[in-house]
């Protein structure tokens, strides 16, 4: 039951951690495709990317916060995951 009980969280975490490396994926092939694509589709990945980061430094202290959040999340997850999988084993 113990085994259970850990395993719920540790599998939700991963996943969450999961997401975040997949839309880092995702954005990362938006930016290479826009050269490619972006006359056609009018997308512009880079600008939004670019615009999102001068927001919220622009924001002062709670910008910072919210950027080191946004993005700490998923490697946050991925930690707890870590730490939940080695209780597991033992």
């Amino acid at each position: 039951m113990r085994k259970f009980l850990i395993s719920i969280p540790m599998y939700f975490f991963g996943a969450y951690a999961l997401l975040g490396y997949v839309m880092l994926m995702l954005i990362f092939i938006g930016i290479l495709l826009t050269p490619l694509l972006g006359s056609i589709l009018d997308i512009d990945v880079l600008g939004n990317v670019i615009s999102i980061f001068e927001v919220l430094l622009n924001g002062g202290a709670v910008g910072w916060i919210t950027l080191a959040w946004t993005f700490g999340q998923f490697f946050i997850a991925y930690a707890l995951h870590k730490y939940l999988r080695s209780i597991l084993k033992t």
